[in-house]
Formats: C-alpha cells, structure tokens, sequence
C-alpha cells in the first residue's frame, strides 16, 4: 500500500464529511429555528391553577425545543385588558392568549360555545366533544377572524355565586346588578337581573363599592384566592349556566400556518398537558 497516497485520501474524505457537516447544520437550523411569542392572559397571576395553565404550555414548548421556541406569559392586564385578549391575537398585537372564549359573545353569540352554555355538558363531556370534533368546529368558527384555538383548561362545575343580600325567592333577584359571563347573563336578564361582564381581577372591588350586587365565577378555591368571601357574605351552589367551562389557547392564525410543524406538534401537546392537569 502507498502510505502517503493513503494518509492523502484519508484526509480529503475527512474534509468531505466535515464539508457535508457544515452543510446540513443549516438545514437543522432551519427546521428549529429560534422563536420568541408572547401570551397575553384574561386572568390574573393570583389565580395559580388557571394561569398557570399558561406557563405550563411556555415551559412544555422551551424544553421540547431545547430553548429554540420561547413564550412569555404575561397576566391580565399587562398588555392589553384580559377581556380583549382574543382581540389582541386576532389583530397580530400578541401571538397568543390563554382566554375563554364567551367572553367574546358580544361580536357572535357561538363563542360561547367554546366555553360553556345554559344547562350544557360537565367538564367531562366537552373534551369528548372537542375531541371529536367539537375543536375543529371552533376553529372553522374561528378562522375568518385570524384564530386558531387548543382546548387548554376546564375549571369544572362552576358556583352560584356570592351575593351581598340574601336569596330566599326568584323575586329577590329583580333589580340585581351581577357579574356573570357568556350566553347566562342573557337568561339572567328574563328573571330581572342586570348581568355585567367584569375581569375576574376587577369583580372584588365592584362588589366591595356596591357597583355589582353578586359574581358568579369559578368555585371555592379560585373564589377564596380573589377575596368574594370578604365582601359578599352569601355563597349559593351549584350554578347551572356552566356544567364544564373550558378555555382555550388562541393563537394568531397566520402566525400558527408560519410555525414548522414540530413546533405546531410541541403546542398541541403542551396545551393537552394543561388541560389534563387544570
């Protein structure tokens, strides 16, 4: 054997698989390419179980993508008002939001039905729904208004709520101004309530001023966190206007289509995760 012509060859096949090393390195990149969102929620960060649904999802994505793919969380408020967090993903202002979408029935009564309606399914019965085929409903709902959206949390049965007097008859409700959200507040309406659609992180002092009379808004827990015991001393349960409430990941249409689709695929799982956890 020529040793020299050997040692030669050698080399030039290592150049060439380093050549070919190089090469394909930007085509890796390309694939996982380094990405920055922001998450706008409707709820405050004292609500631990629901909003952390929301860094549950950016600390699923960071690790999937080894740190290539970040969002950042930002409580209600912090960007724009929690009740316009859609708005602000279907205009481009966010990336995303971590929202329900009821609190939007004021431009199309259907989006109610991507959280909850009157006398409608337990927490149980709308993720069956949702997977299968229920979701892919919300989004043919939700396209022509640049959304897209993942099923990411369900609160459960929700209360009655607390009110500031006492409730013995359907007559002690006329005259009522109450918090209360999606297509129930209409209902509300036939009785004599007046409903009002508040932030969760704005109903303590409505009710401690007298500007509402009575909320409804999750249960015990996430109730107790926003202070309701304190300034309205009746609580009645259960409440038949939310069965199984979900929320949902919003996404900006455009910018969903424009992200690879393992990065789609990381999205999906991490919203499935919150969901089951919530």
């Amino acid at each position: 054997m020529d040793r020299r012509r050997f040692f030669k060859t050698a080399a030039t096949a290592g150049v060439g698989a380093a050549a070919a090393t190089a090469l394909a390195a930007p085509a890796i990149a390309q694939e996982n390419p380094q990405i920055t969102w922001r998450l706008t929620s409707s709820f405050p960060k004292s609500l631990n179980i629901i909003f952390d649904a929301a860094d549950q999802i950016a600390a699923s994505v960071k690790n999937a993508s080894d740190g290539k793919f970040t969002i950042q969380t930002f409580g209600a408020g912090e960007i724009v008002p929690p009740l316009q967090a859609g708005d602000a993903v279907a205009s481009g202002t966010v990336e995303m939001a971590h929202t329900c979408s009821y609190y939007y029935i004021g431009q199309d009564p259907a989006f109610a039905l991507g959280t909850a309606i009157p006398f409608g399914l337990n927490a149980r019965m709308t993720n069956a729904w949702f997977l299968n085929g229920g979701n892919e409903l919300i989004n043919e709902f939700l396209a022509p208004r640049n959304l897209y959206a993942i099923p990411a949390g369900n609160s459960g049965t929700q209360m009655g709520g607390w009110f500031r007097k006492e409730i013995n008859t359907i007559e002690d409700l006329k005259g009522l101004k109450m918090r209360i959200a999606g297509l129930a507040g209409q209902i509300m309406q036939k009785v004599g309530i007046t409903p009002q659609q508040i932030a969760a992180g704005d109903v303590y002092a409505a009710l401690e001023k007298g500007t509402i009379d009575a909320t409804e808004f999750v249960g015990p827990y996430d109730d107790q966190k926003l202070g309701f015991a304190k300034v309205a001393k009746y609580y009645y349960y259960p409440a038949w206007w939310e069965g199984g409430p979900a929320m949902h990941a919003f996404f900006n249409l455009e910018k969903w289509n424009s992200l690879p689709k393992s990065y789609q695929q990381m999205l999906t799982d991490a919203c499935a995760a919150a969901n089951m956890s919530m």
